[in-house]
């Protein structure tokens, strides 16, 4: 690629320069369905050699079991189902939420836990206050229970 040419520039790879966040919603439309007419055309420029494909793969047996012999409806029936169990679920799942903004709506019911003091801790520990300050200042400590699971020892670089 010649890197020569009228449209080089050092920060700009392409001389198109793409920006949809500039273009109004009516220009972003039209893009849109101009886009969409040329995929239409090109899918359908594809059908011939679809068909094709499709005969040599025996879809025509296909076509013949849901289309001649009308076997699309019980397929429409399933699917009939399936969107029914689909919209009762949604709807309660909707009820459930709706329930639930409705009973805590502009209430946060949650509240801080109390802060732990130093002493509660080292009563639980069976350690002493000063120990428990010592360890909490500590990035590492190695700690050996006994067998009733109780602290043993406690070992860092601090302690």
């Amino acid at each position: 690629m010649d890197k020569s040419g009228p449209w080089h520039h050092p920060t700009l790879s392409s001389p198109i320069i793409e920006r949809p966040d500039l273009q109004s919603p009516r220009q972003r439309t039209l893009y849109g369905v101009i886009t969409l007419a040329f995929w239409a055309v090109w899918i359908y420029l594809w059908v011939p050699l679809l068909a094709l494909l499709a005969w040599l793969l025996g879809f025509e047996e296909a076509y013949r079991f849901m289309v001649v012999y009308q076997g699309y409806r019980e397929v429409q029936h399933v699917l009939e189902n399936y969107a029914l169990i689909v919209v009762i679920m949604g709807g309660t799942l909707l009820a459930w939420a709706s329930y639930n903004i409705t009973r805590f709506r502009g209430a946060d019911k949650r509240s801080a836990r109390p802060a732990v003091s130093h002493a509660d801790i080292s009563r639980d520990l069976d350690h002493d206050e000063e120990s428990v300050l010592r360890w909490q200042k500590e990035r590492m400590l190695l700690v050996r229970y006994d067998d009733a699971g109780r602290m043993a020892e406690v070992r860092g670089p601090g302690v």
